[in-house]
Order: C-alpha cells, then structure tokens, then sequence
C-alpha cells in the first residue's frame, strides 16, 4: 500500500533520471490540461511529501499527484515495454533516456509552485514524518488539536502527520502498546511524543537513500520491498505484528488478533485486544480545537457538499 515510505522510494528511483533533464514529452490522458509549454523545460527536483509526489519543473510548474489504492508510477529506460496498459496511464513524462509512467492515479494535476502553500490538497499537509526537518512538537500540537477523535483515526489524518496509512497506524500503535479506539485525550504528551517518534523512525527503516551512482534498477524495483515494522526479525520474516492478521495469534501474547473499522471512511484497524487494552478516557475539559485546513483524514478533497469529519466522526460543514 502506497503510504509515505512507498512514495519516498518513488522519488529516489525517479529522480536520478529525471532532476536535471529537459522535458521531451508530458501527457496527462485523463485531463483535459495541455502540456506543451512545458516541453523543453528542465524539470528541477523529484519530492515526495507524506502520500503525494510533486514533480517541480524549472518555469514554476508542479505535477503532483496522489496514488490513492490503486495508482503507481514506473520508470522505463527508453523503447522498454511497460508492464502495464497504456490505456491506464494517467501521466507520461519523457525525459532522454527514459519515460516515467503514472497508472491509474486518482489525483493528477498541474498546479504552480507558488500556489501549493494555500492549495487544498497540499497546503493543509502536517509535518511530514520523513522530511529532514520534521517538526516534533508542530506535530503534537496538531495531533492535540483533535483531542476528542479516536487515535486510529487523528494519527491517519494527514493535516496532523504526513505519511501514515493503514499498515503504520495499526504497527505504530500495536507496538506502542495503545488503544485505537480511545480518544487523543486518553493519552499524555509524553506517550504521543513517543508514539511520533516511533512513526517515525519505523518509516525511515523502510526507506533507502537514493543511490549516487544513478544506477537504473528497473521499472518497478522501488516496489520489490518488504514492509518491515518488527523489531529484532529479518527483513520479510513475519515483518508486521498485527497488519492484515485478523483471527491469527499475536506473535507477543498469543491472543486472536482483531480488526474493526474507524472513521467516515472506514479504514481497517488491526490489533491485540490483550496487548492493546481498552483505555478510559479522563472527562474532557474543554471543547477541542478544529483544524482549518478541509482536507480528508487520508489526505484527499472535501467532500462535493463541503463537509469535513468531525469529531464524532460524522461531517459537518466547513466554510
């Protein structure tokens, strides 16, 4: 599943062969935008930032896109044939050399750099849990700030923390010993401190620098990875404690592992109801903060009437 380590990946294999090259070809077959002005542009850097990938081209033009489930990006040395249909393509960029494919990407768009601090999809973004500056205390101010949501669901918000899906929420919070169900209030500072650190290094484990050489690798050997978020076993041997292991004995207690769903959008949450006990919540003091941003909990767009998740998990209006 595309979460914030896959797109980290992505862009150290795309942007050996593509940052520094001039633009021989970009086609977006879904859109209806033309391309061509940026033809013959240099494109200047590959980032991922959390879910996204961003493509910053030297005249001032971003293409981002979000994978969502179902989206992945190849990179293929010129003439090789692609894995996938090009009826699937959602953008092709052609650089000398190469051509980097985009398959059945829900979110393809080209916006300006200058734009993406007040943009709707991007400027909302929290601290990016694999950004060389990633702000600790921004982030727990934020998560905070939604005091009243279970922590399955405030830790997968991406105007909290870039990055985390469903596999790291359920391994994050299985590993730190807490209840998904339970609200942000239920926990202390110090133990949501140490939960983000946690994310945070359990993602830079499953990220690899990019490779000075440039070398090429092939097209889809950013995916050839096993996910691994146990500590003290071997890369791929029963990498993930409770992740898609629904009725299987806890490798810690050997008690059935269970999984409920959370949220608007109902995302899977596994866990160790022996490990992970049920945590009661102190009365609430206050009624909590809300975010500003209108971005969705998995990083996507508003709903068309304009509501956003709230604290109980239904929407409400945002204006």
């Amino acid at each position: 599943m595309p979460e914030g380590d896959t797109l980290f990946r992505i862009a150290a294999a795309l942007g050996p062969a593509l940052e520094g090259a001039r633009v021989i070809a970009l086609e977006l077959p879904r859109s209806d935008r033309r391309c061509d002005a940026l033809v013959g542009r240099r494109i200047e850097r590959v980032e991922a930032r959390g879910k996204n990938l961003l493509i910053f081209f030297d005249e001032g033009t971003v293409l981002h896109t979000h994978l969502r489930m179902s989206g992945a990006w190849h990179l293929y040395r010129e003439g090789e044939r692609w894995k996938r249909s090009e009826a699937t393509a959602t953008a092709i960029l052609a650089v000398p050399g190469y051509v980097a494919v985009c398959f059945r990407a829900p979110i393809v768009r080209l916006l300006r750099a200058s734009a993406l601090r007040g943009d709707r999809l991007l400027g909302g973004l929290g601290p990016d849990l694999l950004g060389d500056g990633f702000d600790a205390a921004e982030a727990l101010r934020r998560l905070r700030a939604l005091d009243e949501v279970p922590l399955g669901v405030a830790i997968m918000d991406q105007r909290v923390v870039a990055g985390i899906g469903n596999v790291y929420k359920s391994e994050l919070l299985f590993r730190r010993r807490l209840d998904p169900f339970a609200p942000v209030r239920a926990y202390s500072d110090e133990e949501l401190s140490a939960m983000l650190d946690l994310g945070r290094r359990l993602l830079q484990a499953n990220v690899e620098p990019r490779d000075p050489s440039g070398a090429y690798r092939g097209p889809t050997a950013h995916y050839l990875h096993t996910r691994t978020t146990r500590a003290g076993f071997d890369r791929g041997r029963r990498p993930v404690s409770v992740y898609g292991r629904e009725g299987r004995a806890c490798y810690d207690c050997g008690a059935a592992i269970q999984m409920r769903r959370q949220g608007t959008m109902m995302r899977s949450t596994y866990f160790c109801p022996r490990c992970q006990p049920a945590r009661a919540a102190p009365a609430p003091s206050a009624a909590p903060a809300t975010p500003a941003e209108t971005m969705q909990p998995d990083g996507s767009a508003p709903s068309s009437d304009g509501s956003a998740p709230s604290s109980d998990g239904s929407t409400r209006s945002v204006s």
